[in-house]
């Protein structure tokens, strides 16, 4: 796990190492263990590496690395869990291998079956290969983009890096803001990220899935290696079946993630995501037989955020974990003593706009770092795949009442348990006038959603592709036109399992894997998680909606799975909370002064994307009587997420 950079310059002019080591140096915090800069193609293409150090913690294993007497060098960001496999069926075939690293097994891969090798491939990777032979260069991606890459071809010169923050140190680089992109993420922060656009004129991202294979002045085209829906299998019909399967796999796709050089914990909320694989850790080191395979000693240390005093604790639930599991915790209570300053920072090296200020998320991560962990098993993607917001389960809820099937009672109770009791009430009001409206509007044409959508766009280009966030008076939308998304074709899909397939792969995901990597990496920690292994996410999308879904439950295979290995009342609990930053009680508390002197700032005011005046009297009001809500602090954190970055940033 660690920071990669590239440089080629095209126009065959040498380039300067003091400036592929100062690009490489602006991701210091990805790789705080050491650094690596290499000159390749007659010091017209540069390497630069920042090394988290995991697997082989020998100088044997820096980067760039080389192999084959120097033919390939690589830049590498992420792990390989099955490397060990890999490494074997490499060494029947007469490879032999100097270090102990997953990276000398993923350039000996692809010397054996080129781009293929990704397929063969079971983790998380963004990387860089240039081959002296044919003088090529090829860059690739996992297949759902849990490691980033950002690239652009700028004066003639193709520059990549794990983020779009080290452009900043490229000589004569110019960041400039693409308008229409970049309103379309205060309005929905998740609304590009999978697109392979940045709200930068110039810098794209290489999206999940896919690669580049280019030699000097090929054009820049991607190629997709991976879909998920063309490689659906057919999972047992029994359901006892299926839940024996998942177990297996969800078995093995923690074990492997157990390799490591390194320390390892848990970002452990309490919730059954992060819970179920704590868990599934402590069941699986019980067994004698899994003390092996790089599995470092120290393994079970759990690390929680709490918020006393607000809706974002779960501390009650997190030590049910803790007293069931005999685990090692620690109990993290953020410091905001200094709460303006930290926000200020981590959203300058966010260089993104998101749904929530990063540094609660980073102060995890940090206090790993702090008590010398590097990798940290952490829960994510079991929402996006088995209906774990009620957003999903409100889609197959649709579904049903509208096709009058017989298990819309069930599904309405299933959606209604996922909110506390006292909001249960006007939930079930507010999805029955939904329902009907859809069923009406079904039976008539086109469907709802296609219907809707174009009368939506018809009124605001702004809300293309993204429906539920609608700009308002607060920004400056005039100069917005519609431009056109990659998408992908669920049409065989339910309305509910279309939802997963979004959430999973254009909206959610991406967006939640963008924060997570920036907020642990801000400190030197891989995150890793079981959930995204392609094995389950291929076997969960393979399943029938009834397996993940109903009696009162989302994720029903994995409750099922879970059983006997975890605390009951974390194993069938039903409301979820979700990691965030206590914002609303924020702004009614200890950032009151500071949103005023934002919104009172020039800078605020004279905006191109909003109507400061505006949003100012509102902030006001809200300041003065204490009395903002969570739905307006969040719409206004957006607003001032990007204010930050246009006052402070660089």
């Amino acid at each position: 796990m660690c920071g990669i950079v590239g440089i080629w310059n095209f126009y065959n002019q040498e380039l300067e190492e003091r400036k592929l080591i100062k690009f490489t140096d602006a991701l210091f915090h990805r790789g705080p263990d050491g650094s690596g800069y290499q000159l390749l193609d007659n010091n017209t293409l540069g390497f630069g590496h920042r090394r988290l150090s995991i697997l082989d913690l020998s100088d044997a294993a820096k980067q760039p690395m080389s192999y084959e007497n120097e033919r390939y060098w690589i830049t590498y960001n992420g792990e390989i869990f099955n490397f060990l496999e890999i490494k074997k069926e490499l060494s029947i075939h007469g490879y032999l291998f100097k270090t102990s690293s997953d990276t000398e097994v993923l350039i000996a891969a692809y010397d054996k079956w080129g781009k293929d090798c990704l397929k063969k491939f079971n983790g998380m990777w963004a990387f860089a290969i240039w081959d002296n032979s044919d003088k090529s260069l090829f860059i690739a991606r996992d297949r759902f983009g849990v490691k980033p890459l950002y690239y652009s071809l700028n004066n003639n010169c193709f520059y990549f890096a794990s983020e779009t923050i080290a452009f900043n140190s490229i000589e004569g680089f110019k960041k400039e803001l693409n308008d229409e992109l970049f309103l379309r993420s205060i309005i929905n922060p998740r609304s590009i990220e999978a697109s392979g656009f940045t709200f930068y004129k110039t810098i794209k991202q290489l999206t999940a899935g896919s690669y580049i294979h280019i030699k000097k002045n090929d054009p820049i085209i991607e190629k997709r290696w991976w879909n998920t829906f063309d490689n659906l299998i057919t999972p047992p019909v029994a359901f006892e079946k299926q839940v024996e399967t998942f177990r297996d796999l969800f078995e093995d796709a923690c074990k492997i993630r157990l390799r490591s050089d390194v320390s390892i914990a848990s970002a452990l909320s309490g919730g059954l995501d992060s819970s179920s694989v704590y868990c599934m850790v402590n069941h699986l080191m019980k067994k004698q037989s899994n003390h092996n395979e790089r599995t470092p000693a120290d393994w079970q240390k759990a690390f929680v955020a709490i918020f006393p005093g607000t809706p974002q604790d779960e501390y009650e639930y997190a030590k049910q974990v803790i007293d069931y599991t005999k685990g090692d915790v620690k109990y993290i209570e953020p410091d905001f003593s200094l709460l303006p300053k930290e926000i200020i920072e981590a959203t300058i090296k966010f260089d993104s706009i998101t749904g929530t200020p990063i540094n609660t998320v980073a102060t995890i991560y940090k206090a790993m770092r702090k008590n010398k962990i590097t990798v940290s098993l952490d829960g994510h993607g079991a929402d996006e795949l088995m209906y774990g917001y009620t957003a999903s389960v409100a889609d197959a809820y649709y579904d049903a009442y509208s096709q009058s099937t017989n298990n819309q009672d069930d599904l309405l109770n299933t959606y209604l348990l996922m909110f506390l009791p006292e909001l249960r009430l006007n939930a079930k009001d507010n999805l029955l006038k939904r329902a009907n409206t859809i069923k009406k509007f079904d039976q008539k044409q086109n469907g709802f959603f296609g219907k809707i959508k174009k009368t939506l766009i018809k009124k605001n280009p702004l809300i293309a592709n993204y429906p539920g966030f609608i700009a308002d008076e607060w920004l400056k939308s005039k100069a917005i036109s519609e431009m056109k998304f990659n998408k992908m074709d669920f049409k065989k899909l339910s309305r509910g399992e279309e939802k997963l397939a979004n959430d999973f792969h254009l909206n959610e995901i991406p967006y939640n894997l963008r924060d997570f990597d920036r907020a642990s990496m801000q400190h030197g920690i891989e995150i890793r998680m079981p959930f995204m292994d392609y094995r389950l996410v291929t076997y969960l999308f393979s399943l029938p909606q009834q397996s993940k879904l109903g009696k009162g439950y989302t994720k029903l295979v994995l409750r099922e799975a879970m059983k006997g290995l975890m605390p009951e009342p974390i194993r069938t609990r039903t409301h979820k909370i979700g990691l965030s930053a206590p914002i609303t009680n924020w702004f009614n508390g200890p950032l009151g002064s500071f949103i005023c002197d934002e919104v009172n700032s020039k800078k605020f005011l004279d905006s191109n994307y909003w109507n400061g005046e505006l949003i100012r009297t509102f902030v006001a009001k809200k300041v003065k009587e204490k009395s903002w809500k969570d739905g307006e602090a969040e719409k206004f954190w957006n607003v001032l997420n990007a204010h930050i970055l246009l006052a402070y940033g660089n």
